[in-house]
């Protein structure tokens, strides 16, 4: 026995309606699997099939059916050109699949131009965002499909930067991986300038009392200066628990004063949000109030720091969603497809 018949494909066929004796062509899969279609639904579909088939193909014996019929070899395997298939024939469709079975969709949709698969598409990916955005990024940019990839760029911001990984990450080009990279490192950049810089704290409400410009009040315990020119938005290091301003009388409209609990919180935040740019990253009641220890406070303050907490995490978000995605190639031209693996 030969090589090529020792290991050539076990011929078989499709199950329904794939196996219809009135088809008028068979798409043989890369294993073997014949599906016996009609050229008219698969040329409305497909450019590709309609020119494929607008040429005279060979009648060739199938071992399933008396009947001659063309059979045209395609490098799709049968679980693959089963689940095409069944989108573009008029059957009902699931309303989601998992996130690899929207990959060999786009793959099938791009190879054969099926732009009636397009909604199916962007469907399945926006459903796997949240539970794989690395990989819905790496698909949707990968064939095409700009908006998709943005929302999921987007998403991984919920991902801390050494989470950034999934099994279809290899869909997308070096360029466009390192571009969600670059974004996410911009994001946590800016996310984690609102902590450092903190120019938002004029829109903190009249509710918020603890702290104060220009000189010490509330706890004199705890109460330590933030070393920060607000005219410049320079930040030193933050103070440690045994830290207190110069002198006690000191006085100066560029400084604010605010219990420790206060800049433990915004230090902390600004260290997990470089490499976490989400503003839930830091929203958790038990991170806001870590610091909370001095047995001076009044009770006010927690629920005070949990209320700056909600205005911080608001101007986290607006920091985010200035950092624009359109500085990155992936999203530069909707025309651009980099495909360059098999799902």
């Amino acid at each position: 026995m030969s090589t090529a018949s020792a290991t050539a494909p076990q011929e078989s066929l499709a199950t329904p309606p794939f196996n219809d004796p009135r088809a008028d062509v068979i798409l043989q899969s890369s294993d073997g699997v014949h599906f016996r279609v009609f050229k008219i639904i698969l040329s409305f579909a497909s450019p590709i099939f309609s020119d494929m088939f607008s040429i005279p193909l060979p009648a060739s014996r199938n071992p399933d059916s008396d009947d001659d019929v063309p059979v045209v070899t395609v490098s799709e395997n049968a679980e693959a050109l089963d689940l095409s298939l069944r989108h573009i024939y008029p059957l009902q469709t699931p309303d989601t699949v998992p996130l690899r079975d929207a990959g060999l969709l786009a793959e099938f949709a791009h190879k054969y131009q099926v732009d009636a698969l397009e909604k199916s598409v962007k469907r399945y990916l926006v459903d796997s965002i949240e539970q794989d955005p690395v990989g819905v990024y790496a698909i949707a940019v990968a064939y095409g499909y700009k908006g998709v990839g943005k929302s999921a760029a987007q998403s991984c911001l919920n991902l801390p930067f050494s989470r950034l990984e999934s099994q279809f990450a290899r869909c997308a080009t070096a360029e466009d991986f390192a571009a969600l990279l670059r974004y996410h490192v911009a994001c946590g950049e800016a996310a984690s300038t609102v902590a450092s810089e903190r120019t938002w704290f004029s829109s903190l409400g009249q509710s918020i009392t603890f702290m104060s410009v220009g000189t010490k009040a509330g706890c004199g315990a705890c109460t330590a200066e933030d070393f920060m020119d607000l005219t410049s938005n320079t930040y030193s290091e933050p103070m440690s628990h045994n830290y207190y301003p110069r002198s006690v009388d000191e006085a100066s409209p560029d400084r604010r004063y605010g219990p420790l609990c206060l800049w433990s919180y915004l230090h902390r935040s600004a260290l997990v949000l470089a490499r976490h740019p989400a503003a839930e990253a830091v929203a958790a009641d038990d991170f806001i109030l870590k610091a909370i220890h001095c047995a001076s406070c009044p009770p006010d303050y927690r629920r005070q720091m949990l209320e700056l907490g909600g205005v911080f995490g608001k101007e986290i978000k607006k920091a985010v969603e200035l950092v624009s995605m359109l500085l990155y190639p992936p999203f530069h031209d909707d025309d651009v497809c980099n495909v360059q693996c098999s799902i």
